[in-house]
């Protein structure tokens, strides 16, 4: 039927952290930038961001990449 979603497409944006400022609990802190500007992007082309994904990890616990992920309905043109 015409207009159905059949299901959904995905878009994945690789973030690299970077180490700014300091954390509560002493040394560096982990700082994630961009990530707004990409959001509000792909929300425009009608992508909506379901969550992140961390891809990356130190030995010391800290990410240091992350998926953004995005989903798009696919609809029946038919």
């Amino acid at each position: 039927a015409k207009g159905v979603c059949m299901g959904y497409q995905y878009d994945f944006i690789r973030l690299e952290t970077e180490a700014g400022g300091y954390s509560l609990m002493g040394g560096v802190g982990i700082v994630l930038e961009r990530h707004q500007e990409i959001i509000r992007a792909h929300a425009a082309e009608g992508w909506r961001y379901c969550g992140c994904i961390p891809v990356k990890q130190r030995a010391e616990g800290y990410i240091t990449q992350v998926d953004l992920v995005f989903e798009k309905p696919v609809v029946d043109e038919k």
